[in-house]
């Protein structure tokens, strides 16, 4: 009866130092979860940042290349209106 008495303390104590360890394990794994999620905010964060800067210079790309284009077509106009010019001041020679 005794030897029943010793080998249930010794598994009981098992039994405590594994619910001890199994809790140490916990709190690790609860701190290294949020630590990840604490890095997923600011990756979210980040990506939305990113996101507004390619929007923005999206914009700005489109921007320039309609200033590109107005300039383009001053420079039609103005070789049109040349053109003209030049015929009618040929016109008036004959």
């Amino acid at each position: 009866m005794t030897e029943l008495i010793i080998r249930l303390e010794t598994r009981t104590r098992q039994l405590l130092m594994q619910y001890a360890k199994s809790l140490e394990e916990k709190k690790d794994l609860m701190l290294r979860l949020k630590e990840r999620d604490e890095e997923i905010l600011s990756l979210k964060q980040k990506n939305e940042e990113l996101q507004k800067q390619y929007t923005h210079l999206k914009m700005a790309k489109y921007i320039d290349m309609a200033d590109d284009d107005v300039k383009d077509l001053r420079g039609r106009i103005k070789k049109m209106v040349r053109d003209v010019d030049r015929c009618i001041s040929m016109l008036k020679v004959e």
